[in-house]
């Protein structure tokens, strides 16, 4: 039965216990064997060099001046550089320490298809959210309308239906993320109740106007910002919930976006997920926008557009607010350069921007915010595996799992005839203990880490192992930011959310990441580094109309 499988999960394995089980037994350790495939992840040991002082910060032997440099290359680096060139400064150099940019919205083009490493859809946005709107537009994506209705895109932008199943009894699939299969009518009642609890905080504004949950958070209302000083857990408790359907469902959402269970999720966060992106008018939420590399279409779109030189492999070790940048190029024989501007903006998340700044005065800040370590694989699939049910969908999940499930990169493709495809399988590592479980997923033999994300999946697709020739993995140690009580708006109770000390502006340095929201999200991203690369424009003196 379902439940006394996710029983079983739950109290036996953990979210980790997936990558600590043996190999396949029954036969099928040898046909594993011939499954090609490693860890494709980059950047860690740059990364871990920088945390332990490895990194010379020598006297520089070579100088370097711009008029804006932007440290980290991820969603929200480009999105200043593409803000930045909107607003006609183009002297920008983007510095990123990985082999590529794009941060967790990373994309491999190997094997029958494109595919995502990380970030997969963006929720097609309102017309009022400017500045994601006005990139859209430039990138020729999608069109705006007037007011808050939301923008139009081409149908093939859009995922295609079947959009989604979940795999329950004897591993059958039906549509949707909701399993109704062995579901009691208080797990129905209880469910009717929550979309009604989440229809009303939908319905309802702020005296001040505006949603009470909204996208960028900071258009959010004031007015429930004291729910972010519960836990989801309790809130949830306290609404008289007790299907444990119902919560495996909700939990579903708070480890899909934030990484996180309901105990270290902000219950304002989790009110959030359910209605920022939803219509006002109709309660329906927004349609997808995927391609078969996820978010990397989004970024190669940023760097096209911003036409940004990024100098990959260059790992920033100090930042002076005065405007100097210093990096070390590992792959250069540690060449030291330091970079001169009339102004900075560190787009790297928190953990790292700590490292780099002298005397920050927000280093507390930074340091409170927690991380979700996550993994990804991507399986090169030369067929189809046996699938009973609902028939294949984009997405699929598998009720009761620790992972989210897999995405199917040739599902927006037109190819109804070539079962040649990848499945892109998130695991996204919830144990309280971040530091452990990040060591033992570096620590995890890949052959361990392949056969566990094989095992989960045999649950649905019996003969996996026979349809499956390569396995990739990426381990992403510190993937999401964890919207923790207190780390959206301070606890709700008038202090200023580490998040907002974090993200003040220190001499000629700006900053810009997701985490500065508390929300792992593109539009967060996107937002944060249009806000960041606008504080810069003031401060150069270039006249530009605000997308804020």
């Amino acid at each position: 039965m379902t439940r006394a499988r996710l029983t079983r999960r739950a109290a036996g394995l953990g979210t980790l216990g997936l990558l600590l089980g043996g190999c396949g037994r029954d036969g099928r350790a040898a046909r594993r064997a011939s499954i090609a495939g490693g860890y494709v992840d980059d950047g860690v040991g740059a990364g871990h060099a920088l945390r332990d002082g490895a990194l010379r910060r020598t006297a520089p032997s070579a100088r370097e001046r711009r008029r804006v440099v932007v440290v980290g290359g991820g969603v929200a680096g480009l999105s200043a550089a593409w803000r930045l060139a909107r607003a006609g400064v183009d002297d920008v150099t983007v510095l990123e320490l990985a082999g590529e940019a794009g941060g967790t919205s990373r994309g491999g083009r190997d094997g029958p298809c494109p595919h995502p490493f990380g970030a997969h859809y963006l929720p097609l946005p309102r017309s009022d959210q400017r500045a994601l709107a006005a990139f859209l537009e430039d990138a020729g994506l999608a069109r705006r309308r007037r007011g808050d209705a939301r923008m139009t895109c081409p149908d093939a932008a859009l995922v295609r239906d079947p959009a989604e199943r979940v795999a329950g009894l004897g591993g059958y699939f039906e549509e949707g993320l909701w399993l109704r299969a062995g579901a009691s009518a208080e797990d129905e009642a209880e469910s009717l109740r929550f979309d009604a609890i989440v229809g009303d905080h939908l319905a309802r504004s702020g005296v001040d106007g505006r949603r009470l949950f909204d996208l960028p958070v900071a258009a959010s209302s004031s007015a429930l910002r004291s729910l972010d000083g519960t836990s989801a857990a309790a809130w949830f408790d306290a609404q008289g919930f007790r299907s444990e359907r119902l919560r495996w469902y909700v939990e579903y959402a708070t480890r899909d976006d934030f990484g996180a269970r309901l105990e270290e999720t902000s219950a304002w966060a989790l009110l959030h997920y359910f209605t920022a992106r939803a219509d006002l008018a109709t309660g329906a939420s927004a349609p997808y926008m995927t391609w078969p590399e996820g978010n990397a279409r989004l970024v190669a779109h940023l760097a096209e557009l911003s036409g940004v030189e990024v100098h990959t492999g260059e790992v920033a070790v100090q930042v002076d607010p005065a405007g100097a940048v210093v990096t070390v190029a590992p792959g250069r024989g540690g060449l030291v350069t330091e970079w001169s501007a009339d102004a900075v903006v560190v787009a790297t998340p928190q953990f790292v921007t700590r490292r780099l700044l002298r005397d920050d005065p927000a280093a507390g800040a930074r340091a409170s915010l927690r991380y979700s370590p996550w993994l990804v694989a991507n399986l090169h699939l030369e067929r189809a595996p046996e699938s009973r049910g609902f028939p294949r969908a984009w997405d699929s999940v598998i009720h009761g799992s620790e992972s989210l499930g897999y995405v199917d990169a040739a599902h927006q493709l037109d190819r109804a005839h070539d079962p040649l495809t990848v499945w892109t399988w998130y695991l996204p590592v919830t144990d309280p203990d971040e530091a452990a479980a990040r060591a033992r997923m570096l620590a995890c033999p890949w052959e361990v880490a392949r056969d566990a994300v094989l095992d989960d999946l045999r649950f649905a697709h019996p003969d996996i192992d026979d349809v499956v020739t390569r396995v990739d993995l990426w381990r992403w140690g510190h993937g999401m930011v964890k919207p923790t009580p207190g780390a959206v708006w301070g606890g709700g109770g008038g202090a200023v959310a580490p998040r907002e000390r974090a993200a003040a502006r220190v001499g000629r340095v700006s900053f810009a990441h997701s985490d500065l929201s508390a929300l792992a999200l593109f539009e967060e991203a996107h937002w944060q580094g249009a806000r960041a690369a606008e504080e810069v424009l003031t401060a150069i003196g270039v006249a530009s109309e605000s997308l804020l």
